[in-house]
C-alpha cells in the first residue's frame, strides 16, 4: 500500500516565509502505528508518503524525492537495513531514521554502517519522533547546495522536475502543454494556442479542456507541496514563470 499525502495546510500556508513542507516517506507495516506517526506528522506541518512495504517504498522513492525517510527494519518482503543502503549513493538522499523494536547493539551498529543518520527504537513519543526529524531536515537542507531556481522537464520519464528535486508525473497531453513553455523565459502563450496544440480547438464557454488540463497540473504541484509555477495573464494567456529546461 502507498497512500497518497493527506495535506493539512493550504498551499500558501505552507509557504509560509518561503519554505516548502518537509517531505517524509514513512516505512511501516504496522497499521495503527503508521497511521498514528504518519497523522501526528502531517497535523505539524509535514508532508507523509505511507509505505508498508518494502516494494511500496521503491514505488514511493522511484516517483518523487524525500527530506527524510523513516524506516522499519522487519517488513514483509524487505529488511529496513538493506532500503537504507539503497539510497546510499542517492544524489538527493533523505536523510534516515531507523524506528525499530530491535534494541540490541548489533542492530544500532548496523543500522548506522548502512547509512541511518539516527536510530531510534519503539516505542516512540510523537513528540520526540517530530523534533527529531524536524532537526534531522534542517541538517539535511543546510548541506544541501544553494538551488537552482531551473524545472527540468525529463521527456524520457515523462515528468517535470522542480529546482529542489520534487517530481511531477505528467500525463502526455501535460507533457504537451509544459513541452511549450521550455525558452519562453516567462512569457504567455495564449490560451487559444495552447488549446489548439493539445487538441482541443478553440476554447470557449462550451470547450473547458485546456482549463480542465491545467486544474489538474496545479493539484499534482499542490500533492507535491509546490506553488504551482503555472499562472494565467488577463485570463487569455498562461506563463510558466521559472526557467524551464529540457532535458
Amino acid at each position: 500500500m502507498l497512500s497518497v499525502e493527506c495535506i493539512m495546510l493550504t498551499p500558501s500556508q505552507a509557504y509560509g516565509g518561503g519554505q516548502p513542507l518537509t517531505r517524509i516517506l514513512l516505512v511501516e507495516d504496522d497499521d495503527d502505528l503508521r497511521e498514528g506517526l504518519a497523522e501526528n506528522l502531517r497535523l505539524n506541518g509535514m508532508l507523509v508518503t505511507e509505505a508498508d512495504s518494502g516494494t511500496a517504498f521503491h514505488a514511493a522513492r522511484h516517483s518523487k524525492s524525500f527530506d527524510v525517510a523513516i524506516l522499519d527494519v522487519n517488513l514483509p518482503d524487505a529488511n529496513g537495513f538493506d532500503l537504507a543502503a539503497s539510497m546510499v549513493g542517492d544524489a538527493m538522499r533523505p536523510g534516515v531514521i531507523m524506528l525499530t523494536a530491535r534494541t540490541g547493539q548489533a542492530d544500532r551498529i548496523r543500522g548506522y554502517a548502512e547509512g541511518a543518520d539516527l536510530y531510534m527504537t519503539k516505542p516512540v513519543a510523537g513528540e520526540e519522533l517530530l523534533l527529531a526529524v524536524r532537526n534531522l531536515a534542517r541538517r539535511i537542507q543546510r548541506a544541501v547546495p544553494a538551488a537552482t531556481t531551473t524545472w527540468k522537464l525529463d521527456l524520457l520519464l515523462r515528468r517535470l522536475v522542480s529546482p529542489d528535486g520534487r517530481l511531477i508525473n505528467l500525463s502526455g497531453r501535460e507533457i504537451l502543454l509544459i513541452e511549450q513553455f521550455v525558452g519562453k523565459k516567462g512569457e504567455p502563450i495564449m490560451r487559444y494556442a495552447l488549446s489548439e496544440i493539445l487538441g482541443y480547438g478553440t476554447p470557449g464557454p462550451e470547450n473547458r479542456a485546456l482549463d480542465a488540463v491545467l486544474r489538474r497540473l496545479r493539484q499534482k504541484f499542490s500533492d507535491a507541496g509546490l506553488e504551482a509555477p503555472l499562472t494565467s495573464v488577463n485570463n487569455l494567456g498562461i506563463r510558466f514563470i521559472p526557467p524551464l529546461i529540457m532535458t
